[in-house]
């Protein structure tokens, strides 16, 4: 069975096919001569696929790393025996840096600003992690080999006049992240109906969604409406947004279940 073969056991989804037989030629050349291995930043889709492939194939010892505890895209690094996890974080073999964007105006920038300007130079969206936007900066992880050309090359998003300077990621500023709180009753945890009132949808529509591929539970692809939703579980709708079913409570008089909902704004 050739990669591409074994990729589409995983996904039909063109792009995420070709991350996976990248995935397969890193994790073979690491097996083969002992050396460290990474593919370009992956989002949290492609890692969730990834690691049921990893997993399918022995888990070699390997890493997710964005830069920060909690990114969101991260680098699939495949380990030799000599390194360790913790590791990757020693200035020597971090594979990554951190941009810091200055603006004059607080708020006057935007993420889709910011990665439509970095992609305007030319560099690919592998390239490039989370965009952290704070206010009258933002911190954009990328990785460490395209920093000296970013500093030629990117000055500005839109109007917008940067101030460029690298920072150590530990002095990464992370915002907070804004939800808005769903106390709400279900009459199951089905995923369609969870979806239903994450998302101010009829259960209808959100049984399409499902079988039309658009909603990922725990970050992968699931078409069972019927399929069984838990306390933690992340509920991305494509086009709607993310979700996690926060808290699970008891049962009201009729039957009905009281849930909490934190739905990423």
């Amino acid at each position: 069975m050739n990669k591409s073969e074994i990729a589409g056991k995983y996904t039909t989804d063109p792009e995420v096919k070709l991350v996976l037989a990248q995935i397969l030629d890193k994790m073979e050349k690491t097996r083969q001569k002992n050396i460290l291995t990474m593919t370009g930043f992956l989002n949290e889709h492609q890692r969730a696929v990834a690691g049921k492939l990893i997993k399918d194939f022995g888990n070699p010892d390997h890493v997710f790393y964005g830069g920060y505890e909690g990114a969101q895209r991260a680098v699939l690094i495949f380990l030799p025996d000599y390194i360790r996890p913790e590791e990757i974080t020693d200035d020597d073999i971090n594979p990554l840096s951190c941009i810091r964007a200055k603006y004059s105006s607080v708020n006057s920038v935007t993420h889709r600003d910011i990665l439509g300007a970095i992609l305007g130079t030319g560099l690919k969206r592998e390239v490039i992690g989370d965009i952290l936007v704070n206010g009258n900066s933002s911190d954009i992880i990328v990785m460490k080999e395209v920093v000296p050309y970013l500093e030629s090359n990117f000055s500005s998003a839109g109007k917008t006049k940067l101030e460029i300077s690298v920072i150590p990621l530990s002095e990464i500023r992370i915002p907070e992240a804004k939800f808005k709180i769903i106390n709400d009753m279900v009459a199951s945890l089905r995923l369609d109906s969870v979806v239903s009132s994450a998302f101010s949808v009829s259960r209808e529509k959100a049984a399409e969604a499902i079988k039309a591929g658009r909603v990922f539970l725990n970050y992968l692809e699931c078409n069972k409406t019927d399929k069984q939703v838990n306390e933690g579980d992340f509920i991305t709708v494509r086009g709607m947004g993310k979700a996690v079913l926060q808290q699970v409570g008891g049962k009201t008089g009729k039957g009905r279940i009281r849930v909490v909902i934190a739905k990423y704004i």
